[in-house]
């Protein structure tokens, strides 16, 4: 989640499609989250996505002026870069 800075070590891993819908247990179906945020994620009202391995986020109406939107959250130094080629066009 934006802002959050916990090592990886202390978070745990989030299937973005659940196991029990068939969401596979892979890299690209999962995310790093902090035990809040892995336990109250749908009650929170944040929305996580995968687009072709990279997570994307969508914050809680509550928190978002406006048009609600995906954004690309990522450390990856080749992921921003795409990102931003990709917005760039």
């Amino acid at each position: 989640m934006p802002g959050r800075k916990i090592p990886a070590g202390m978070t745990e891993i989030h299937h973005v499609i659940p196991h029990s819908e068939g969401g596979p247990t892979h890299t690209d179906n999962g995310v790093c989250l902090c035990w809040w945020h892995h336990r109250y994620l749908a009650a929170s009202g944040w929305a996580i996505r995968m687009v072709r391995g990279a997570v994307q986020i969508m914050a809680p109406p509550w928190l978002e002026t406006g048009a609600r939107k995906w954004r690309n959250e990522t450390k990856s130094c080749p992921r921003m870069t795409d990102a931003a080629e990709r917005e760039n066009g």
